[in-house]
């Protein structure tokens, strides 16, 4: 099962592809950009250095932090 997971929780915007809990490749930017900006852009090349299109990924997983800055 290949996933493809994303974070976006801090400053940082990660996307790997992971197949077999197996990490196929990671990739990461910080460039002060919104996430809006550099996510699609960054999963495009996270499939092109792959060879794997869209509709070879069977789950999508996604963060939904930071929660740790929010726990009293």
């Amino acid at each position: 099962m290949k996933i493809l997971s994303i974070s976006t929780s801090s400053n940082i915007a990660s996307v790997s592809i992971s197949e077999n809990e197996n990490c196929i490749l990671e990739l990461n930017i910080d460039n002060n950009k919104t996430h809006s900006e550099t996510l699609i852009p960054l999963i495009s090349k996270l499939l092109k250095d792959t060879n794997l299109e869209l509709s070879d990924i069977d789950l999508i997983a996604c963060d939904i932090g930071p929660r740790f800055f929010y726990w009293y």
